[in-house]
Order: C-alpha cells, then sequence, then structure tokens
C-alpha cells in the first residue's frame, strides 16, 4: 500500500530534478563557429526605441523628449558646470555631455557647452 503513494511522489521528484539538466543540453548540434558570431541568416536586430540607447543631439528651436526632462536630468547647479543663470521659467537640462535650456513646453532656449 505504501508503495502505491511513494512511486508518484518518486517519479514527480525524479522529473523535478532532471528537467534542469534536460533543458541544459540544448539540441545537441555541434557549431565550429564561435558563440559570439551570429549566423549569416540570423536577422539583423531591431533598432531600439529606447531614448536611452543612443544620445541624441538636439538644436535651438527643437523640442525635447519628455523622457528627458525628468527630474533625473535637470541641473540645479549651473554655475558649477559655468553655465549662465537659466532666465525665469526655464531651467538647465543635461543630456549626454550637452546642456539645453528648456522651456516647461520643451522647447530649447539655448544650447550651452558647459565646461
Amino acid at each position: 500500500m505504501n508503495t502505491k503513494k511513494a512511486m508518484p511522489a518518486l517519479l514527480l521528484a525524479a522529473s523535478v530534478l532532471a528537467a534542469p539538466f534536460a533543458m541544459a543540453q540544448g539540441s545537441g548540434r555541434t557549431s565550429t563557429r564561435p558563440m559570439t558570431e551570429p549566423a549569416a541568416s540570423a536577422p539583423a536586430p531591431a533598432p531600439q526605441s529606447s531614448p536611452y540607447v543612443q544620445v541624441q543631439q538636439w538644436k535651438k528651436g527643437d523640442r525635447l523628449p519628455t523622457e528627458f526632462r525628468d527630474r533625473q536630468y535637470v541641473i540645479d547647479d549651473y554655475k558649477q558646470y559655468n553655465l549662465p543663470a537659466p532666465r525665469k521659467g526655464t531651467r538647465w537640462v543635461g543630456v549626454g555631455a550637452e546642456y539645453y535650456l528648456v522651456a516647461p513646453n520643451g522647447v530649447i532656449q539655448q544650447v550651452g557647452s558647459g565646461s
């Protein structure tokens, strides 16, 4: 009677323990190509839509994307960066190595190089 109850529990435990080993074996194919080199027929990766992947540069009159107007990009101590005092209602925003004087609506008023 005890073997009838123990057998399903034993099979369940064996399958749980064997699953990681089965997944680690892969497809069983061998390749002479290094793992870092993509296959010739592999499609090119899709371009990233995140604004953090590639730092863009904007010019006066452009609208700075909302993502870069977040508090983490605002420069409060503009003197430390050799930037002029921001005009009333504007603030300095640092993106990459560029500094932008931005109006509340996101329009860039001035581009500064800072220090």
